[in-house]
């Protein structure tokens, strides 16, 4: 069955049409607290949409009866019992000569890039979904963005047992990068994950739903999204490398989501120079435990 699927999905693709327009631009802001753009400032048409705030756009616009049971779209879910997904990561690269503008009309095009099943694991077999985005107006690609699946099994349950979040011993995580370049510290509260939640019309149960967080799921709480993670990263590089040099531009990302981060748990946003070279960063999300909850690297230009 996973390999007829895996035939049928590698021939599928979705076409969907969008408009970049100002109040979308302006939620985001007020998401995550943006200096320019929170309030009730509401960008005028031909201001560029920072980097990542793509995320504000695009929606799944699917009826509740088409979403899985803990309410994700399933464009691209594999058969049972792949049936609980996480994200696990992705890549993004702007075009400096076209970013989307607000009073774009946009066209995002999706195609599978790659799958890959895993044996073994936390939760068992697992299949990694690669699925390419290609967002373009009427002068061309804007941006491109991979996003990175990870469909699990559901978790084990033993009805006669308390439910607990799961306890697992781990080695000491390594050591952070030390003198970051630029830090942020930010308090993800259930708010916080609500609002981005429903900027982006996403309604996994994961984000919003304490108890199917903590006794479906397993975890301490509700977790927050991976793209709220990486956009925290891109937002803070691109105000990094602005301060510096107003021509300087984020030209490629990519990053890994490596544990969960849980709300009402303060994480830093924070990145640092590469030694080898000015235009390349590292940029990471650290929990409080110190562990580097998700790792990214960047590439910087100038116009």
């Amino acid at each position: 069955m996973l390999e007829q699927w895996r035939e049928n999905v590698r021939a599928k693709k979705v076409e969907e049409v969008d408009v970049i327009g100002p109040s979308q631009f302006n939620l985001m802001g007020n998401t995550v607290n943006d200096v320019m753009y929170r309030n009730a400032h509401l960008p005028p048409t031909g201001t560029e949409l920072p980097p990542a705030w793509h995320l504000a756009y695009f929606p799944p616009r699917v009826p509740e009866s088409s979403l899985s049971p803990d309410g994700f779209e399933q464009d691209w879910k594999p058969p049972a019992p792949f049936t609980h997904r996480m994200w696990a990561g992705g890549e993004l690269e702007w075009n400096p000569v076209n970013q989307l503008k607000v009073g774009d009309t946009a066209t995002m095009v999706s195609t599978i890039r790659d799958i890959q099943f895993r044996p073994g694991g936390r939760r068992g077999d697992s299949v990694f979904v690669w699925v390419d985005k290609r967002i373009s107006n009427d002068k061309g690609w804007a941006l491109t963005e991979s996003r990175c699946w990870v469909y699990v099994q559901p978790t084990q349950q033993d009805n006669n047992a308390p439910k607990k979040p799961e306890q697992k011993q781990k080695a000491a995580p390594p050591p952070l990068p030390a003198n970051p370049d630029f830090s942020l510290t930010m308090l993800p509260t259930p708010i916080t994950l609500f609002r981005f939640s429903a900027l982006t019309f996403n309604s996994h149960l994961i984000h919003y739903d304490n108890t199917y967080a903590t006794e479906v799921e397993n975890h301490r709480g509700c977790l927050v999204h991976g793209p709220l993670s990486f956009m925290l990263m891109v937002s803070e590089l691109n105000r990094h490398v602005k301060s510096q040099d107003p021509s300087r531009f984020i030209q490629s990302f990519k990053y890994r989501c490596q544990s969960p981060l849980v709300v009402n748990e303060e994480i830093k946003v924070q990145g640092k120079v590469s030694a080898e070279n000015a235009d390349h960063y590292d940029i990471w999300v650290a929990d409080p435990k110190g562990n580097m909850a998700v790792k990214g690297s960047a590439v910087v230009g100038h116009y």
